[in-house]
Parts: structure tokens; sequence; C-alpha cells
């Protein structure tokens, strides 16, 4: 027996050979009958073997079986079609969805006829296999109460109009401080970023000022998706060994983090007005304003604005993975063939001549990156995996699958441009895609594509 739990689920059919066990990553397994194995029971599956879940107890989904079927008293919610695109709504007309055990038939029409869209229903269930899933409805008990029932109301329609809008969510807004960095910048909020660079430029340390004057020219990062690039200036270190001819030099041990250790990880701050490095840069960009007829008080927040009162946050938004220096962080989309090339080029069987078409400014929006580019190499390698799985299917399924959302992730790191592209954020990201990681279906998570480095 190997030591790595594969998954779990509860028996469903068995005769003297086979059994089958609904699993919720996989759907049905299908194993060989090693006796004394019992219809509703929880078993966890290994390798090629079953054991018994001992002391487990999922009231999210009661079972019981009578006259050898297996029945199941769960949640369940179904669309509200005014809140859906037509094309969503019309896909899903009539769904209902439990998160554990997925589509459930309403061939009988009890939950259509009497369940309003985005209630949810406690209900029976029983283990009878049919095109779309496993189980169908055959009793309607009572509506849930709202508290408790927060794991229904994410189900696949909601997901994929939430994913469909997240561009135009989640675009900066033009009175955004990464948008309009001459805005007033708000001390009472609080905001929490990533550290995308420990050590990198500081463009608020002026470059005729002598670095015995204590002006520190480099500073950490972090990164936010209202604010965009904010500087952090490390202003408590205590330099040492400071003489007429030699550099100050710090002691980042003194730190509260220190600074190699910064990068990748998440931390609560406010945006304060400048430190004395920054008033030196402010009074030299406005004395050039000056010279040019600008208005001197237009100084970009990444100058006069710094990060204040720094502290890491236990409870981090994304995992993070620091290689060579740099972070790495997963990002995720709904793949739309049009993000990365017109039709017309999708039809060209010569990849030769199709690559000259895909589009240099596919992107997509994530919820804390913001703005992830996705140049053509990247673009390339998830067309290719797509278009070879859909080849590979049989006409049948192909045609059930054609329309189901599909869900690509990949790993981000931090564009090596990345002050340049602010200068021109929203337009251009700070983070772009390195590598793909997995293609899947938004409903059931069925792989596509899988890296396996």
């Amino acid at each position: 027996m190997t030591t790595e739990l594969q998954t779990f689920g509860f028996l469903v059919e068995l005769n003297d050979e086979t059994v089958k066990i609904y699993t919720i990553e996989r759907g049905i397994i299908e194993m060989k009958n090693t006796g004394d194995l019992e219809l509703g029971v929880w078993y966890d599956i290994w390798e090629n073997e079953l054991e018994p879940r001992t002391i487990y107890e999922n009231k999210r989904c009661e079972l019981w079986v009578e006259n050898g079927e297996v029945f199941a008293q769960i949640l369940a919610i179904g669309p509200n079609s005014f809140f859906l695109d037509k094309d969503i709504s019309q896909k899903y007309k009539y769904a209902v969805w439990n998160p554990f055990l997925k589509f459930l038939d309403d061939g009988d029409n009890l939950f259509k006829d009497k369940i309003r869209g985005d209630d949810v229903v406690e209900i029976v269930v029983k283990y009878a296999p049919w095109k779309n899933g496993n189980f169908k409805i055959v009793q309607l008990i009572v509506e849930a109460p709202f508290e408790g029932s927060s794991y229904c109301r994410l189900p696949p329609w909601t997901l994929e109009q939430m994913a469909r809008k997240l561009p135009e969510a989640l675009m900066p807004k033009p009175n955004s401080l990464c948008v309009d960095q001459f805005r007033k910048i708000n001390l009472t909020d609080i905001h929490v970023g990533v550290c995308i660079k420990a050590e990198a430029l500081n463009p608020a340390c002026p470059k005729d000022v002598k670095p015995s004057q204590g002006v520190r020219p480099t500073c950490s990062y972090l990164f936010t998706p209202t604010l965009g690039l904010v500087r952090w200036v490390i202003t408590n270190l205590k330099p040492t060994g400071l003489t007429t001819s030699k550099p100050a030099e710090y002691n980042v041990k003194s730190d509260m983090m220190e600074v190699d250790k910064r990068t990748g990880k998440w931390y609560s701050f406010y945006m304060a007005d400048a430190d004395k490095n920054a008033r030196m840069a402010k009074r030299k960009e406005k004395s050039e304003d000056k010279s040019t007829g600008a208005d001197e008080k237009k100084v970009r927040a990444l100058i006069r604005g710094s990060a204040r009162n720094v502290k890491e946050v236990n409870n981090v938004h994304k995992a993070t993975c620091v290689v060579g220096g740099e972070v790495e962080i997963e990002a995720s989309f709904l793949f739309n063939a049009n993000m990365f090339e017109s039709e017309e080029s999708s039809l060209l069987k010569d990849w030769n001549l199709r690559r000259e078409g895909l589009s240099t400014d596919s992107h997509f929006w994530d919820t804390d990156l913001g703005r992830v580019e996705v140049y053509p190499q990247i673009s390339e390698t998830i067309i290719k995996h797509i278009e070879s799985h859909r080849q590979k299917l049989e006409p049948q399924e192909a045609e059930k699958l054609e329309k189901e959302a599909i869900v690509v992730s990949v790993t981000a790191v931090v564009h090596r441009n990345f002050m340049k592209n602010f200068e021109n954020y929203p337009k251009h990201g700070i983070f772009l895609a390195k590598k793909v990681d997995t293609i899947c279906y938004l409903v059931g998570g069925r792989i596509i594509y899988q890296d396996q480095e």
C-alpha cells in the first residue's frame, strides 16, 4: 500500500466483481470488489485498495440506503436568470447544483416548478446516473436558512459570470492612485500588498546627491492593484563606518524584516507623504517643471509617497515562491480565444503563419496582481494544448464540451521593465505570465494540461 492518500468517497453501486465509488474530485471510480464492502459507506481510496474512513461524518451530505439504493440529504441551488448574461442563462437553464454531487437530475421537475433561482433548498437525491451527473432529485424538504448555506452560493453559472465580468470590475478606476499619480494620498486607508522587489533603484533619490549624505539609492517595492507601485524605504537602519571618504553602510539586520527576506511576502501598510530623500527629489522635479511651464504641484505619488507602519500579514492572499530572488505567484483566468488571436487567424493550419497573428497585447486581470501580460509564446502554448485536447475527444463528447468554460492557471512574475510599465499603467502590466501550469474545465475540474515540472 502506498503512503499517499489518493482520494475518498462513498460506495454507490456493487456486484460480485466490481464496486463503484462516487468521489468529489474524480466522479465515479470503478474498482475490484474485495469483499466486506457496503453501500452508502465512506471509503479512503489508496493505490488499488479501499479502507473504511473511520470517524467521518459529513452533515452536508447525509447518506443512507433503502432497498439497495443510495440516498443523500443535501442542499442545492438553481440559477437566477435575471442576473446572468443571456448565453450563460440559456446554458444553465433549469440546472440544479450541489458542490459535492455536482449537477442533479430534475427530470420530475420538482425543483423547476417550485423553487426560485438563487434559493438554497434542502433536498433528497438518490444515486441514478444520467447524462450530466450521477444523482436524481426525489424529494424537496424545506428552504435552507441563509446561515450555513454559503458554500452553495458559488455554482458554475455564478463563477462563469464573475469570470466574464472580472476585467471590467478589476480595471482601475480613473481616480485610482495607480492611474492618476497626481492625486492626493489618503493617509487613513490601510492596504495589503506583496513585496515584488527587495532592493531596486529608488527614483526618489536625486542623482546628484552624494552617498555620504545618508541618501539611500535603493528601496523595496510593494504592489497593490489600487496603488500600483509603492516605495518601502529603509528608514530605521543605522549607518556604520561613516567617513567623509566612505559611504555609509547600513546594518540591515537591525531592520524589523531583513531586506533579502522581504520578497514574496504580504504586508499591510498605509501610504504617507514623502521622506527626506523624496522631498529632495520632489523639489528637483518641481524646479524642472518650472522650466517647462508645468504645474509645480504635480509630483508623482511614487516619488512623494512611501509605505509606513509596514507589518507582515500572516493570512496571505496568495502563496508565493521566490526563485533566484524573483517572486513567482499563481494567477488564473477564463480562456477566451479572441483574447489571443482573431477568428481568421485561428483558421490557419500553418503555425509559421498563424504565429504572426498572435496578439502582442494579450492580458488578463487578477484580483491581487492587476494586469498580467500574456505574450505570444505563452498564448501559443495555451492554444496548442486546448486544440490538441479537443482533437482527441469523441465527436459526442467534443460537442458536449465545446461551450464549457476553461480555466488557465499560470505562474506570474514581475516584468523586467516594471518601472517603465508603471509609467503607463494600466496600459501595461507590472506582471507577466512566465509559464502555463494547468488548463482545466471550470465545471468538474477535468484536466486538459498540467505542467509536470
